[in-house]
């Protein structure tokens, strides 16, 4: 008897430490509240983490940034700021006071106004023009009964949620792959072709992630198309995932670590090159 209850306990907790296939790639990771380092049996089980993973992929160096929350623990918040009162990811992410962030939709780079369906506090302040309707495929919902990610035919958009950006491609909805091929408008430069990008994705438990990788630094980030982000969503085991604004948009922010990413809009690989957005997805 005596014995049986000691193999009991080990198998708890070997369950309890399992290792994430991708997080346990992270050489170091923190905890999003504090910014202190967790060891990876922590890291895998903490509400809100944050990393960064420096790797060879795809025949090119990336430079992969993330945050994963429980939504259990933690809000997502859609924050506007259109016009005049735009700013950089980091910028808006402390004026608002929010834990972590990341760059939101397609706007217009000359009014600095969404180019997309976006609703922040239940207000409309974008609808997705026919010029991005193409890449516009889905959108994140956030309702009282949760965040979802979902396909839809955005210029159509009429939901019952308090916030809500629609973007794209969308590149995993409820754990089917999408592909997308020649025939498709933009298909060499905006598909095909390397670039930095941003998405939001949930995987199979539930968790949130903010993902921005980094690109046009060679020998640093390569970037990636858009078929390599949706394998990239894949190996981070996300059952959804939706690709945002990216190119010098693309940068991720937490409140302990500052930016996390390399926003490429000075042209150097550094923390410094952000780029003016009229919104962010927010963490609190």
């Amino acid at each position: 008897m005596k014995k049986c209850f000691l193999i009991l306990i080990v198998a708890l907790g070997v369950s309890c430490t399992r290792e994430h296939p991708f997080l346990s790639q992270i050489p170091e990771i923190h905890d999003l509240a504090t910014g202190s380092v967790l060891s990876p049996g922590k890291a895998v089980q903490a509400p809100g983490i944050y990393g960064a993973w420096r790797t060879e992929l795809f025949g090119s160096p990336q430079s992969v940034s993330f945050i994963r929350v429980s939504p259990e623990a933690y809000s997502l918040d859609i924050l506007c700021a259109e016009g005049e009162m735009a700013d950089s990811t980091s910028a808006l992410c402390s004026r608002f006071g929010v834990l972590g962030g990341v760059n939101g939709s397609y706007f217009n780079m000359k009014e600095l106004t969404p180019v997309t369906y976006v609703k922040d506090d239940g207000f409309p302040v974008g609808s997705t023009s026919i010029g991005d309707a193409f890449r516009a495929n889905g959108v994140l919902l956030s309702r009282t009964s949760g965040v979802s990610i979902e396909a839809c035919d955005t210029t159509l958009l009429e939901d019952g949620a308090w916030e809500a950006m629609a973007s794209g491609p969308l590149l995993i909805d409820d754990g089917e792959v999408y592909t997308y091929s020649e025939d498709v408008p933009g298909w060499e430069n905006f598909y095909n072709f390397r670039h930095p990008r941003t998405l939001i994705g949930m995987d199979g438990e539930g968790y949130i992630w903010l993902v921005v990788v980094d690109g046009r630094s060679e020998g640093n980030a390569g970037g990636m198309t858009i078929a390599e982000l949706t394998e990239l969503s894949g190996m981070m085991g996300l059952t959804d995932a939706l690709n945002l604004d990216g190119g010098g948009s693309s940068t991720l922010w937490t409140r302990s670590a500052g930016v996390l990413n390399h926003p490429s809009d000075n042209g150097r690989f550094d923390h410094r090159g952000q780029r003016i957005v009229p919104n962010v997805i927010a963490i609190r």
